[in-house]
């Protein structure tokens, strides 16, 4: 797998000259630096994980910023420029981490900041398992990047204002390890025709407080200090079971 993964990252960054010309190119890879590429290619090489790696797990120098950001719709972009190899992308978020308000790409020899504008992910696909069954009824919503997740005790849902001070709610779920992703307009409308009274619902009581007492031990997402605190969606009426835990939207 790692050998793989290496030969797709010098295919990448090949690419990266062809797509966006031999200077752009050249610029993307010195501000990567060639040591970063380097690293992230032995990480890739000497560990066992697939998907997300287990940054959580390392504690390289702290190498200083780079020119990397994602904005609101989920895209990365350099330089003021877009990363459109999906393949690269996704290499970046399997290294993200979120630690005290601010995001790094991490490997066990380095770590580098970059900026985010909203949420790290955007969520824009959803897939509905047993629904209508309050008890059993799993939500899951799926990144950009295609990184799927359902709505639970693990990754709970929040509706918070969004920060740019108009009246739209903004949706985000904890995708991994306080990566907030921030749910599409089409989703949140989707999970809006799922919303019922919870009054008109019920769920084991025991299962109930055995999940939402996991609920409230979950990451503190302080990424978005405008979602709420986790577990008071167990004091509204209106909104969605997943996972058999109960999330409000109104």
């Amino acid at each position: 797998m790692g050998v793989c993964l290496v030969r797709r990252i010098r295919r990448q960054i090949r690419e990266a000259v062809e797509n966006y010309g031999k200077k752009t190119g050249e610029a993307l890879i010195k501000n990567l630096a060639a040591d970063k590429i380097k690293s992230i290619a032995a990480a890739a090489e000497s560990g066992d994980w697939r998907g997300a790696a287990p940054v959580h797990l390392w504690n390289p120098p702290f190498c200083g910023d780079i020119d990397i950001e994602i904005r609101r719709d989920g895209s990365w972009w350099h330089e003021g420029r877009p990363i459109r190899r999906k393949g690269m992308a996704e290499l970046f978020a399997s290294v993200l981490l979120f630690n005290e308000g601010e995001y790094f790409l991490v490997t066990p020899f380095e770590k580098v900041r970059i900026r985010v504008e909203d949420c790290p992910f955007l969520l824009t696909t959803l897939r509905v398992e047993n629904a209508g069954d309050a008890s059993t009824q799993t939500l899951y919503l799926r990144t950009s990047l295609g990184e799927e997740v359902a709505i639970g005790a693990e990754h709970p849902l929040f509706i918070g204002a969004d920060s740019s001070g108009n009246a739209e709610p903004h949706p985000t779920v904890n995708v991994r390890a306080g990566l907030l992703g921030l749910v599409s307009r089409s989703v949140f409308y989707q999970l809006a025709e799922l919303v019922v009274n919870r009054a008109d619902t019920a769920v084991e009581s025991a299962v109930e407080s055995a999940v939402e007492s996991a609920v409230e031990s979950t990451v503190d997402c302080a990424a978005d200090s405008a979602a709420g605190k986790i577990g008071e969606h167990s004091t509204h009426s209106l909104g969605i079971w997943s996972s058999g835990v109960f999330f409000a939207l109104a």
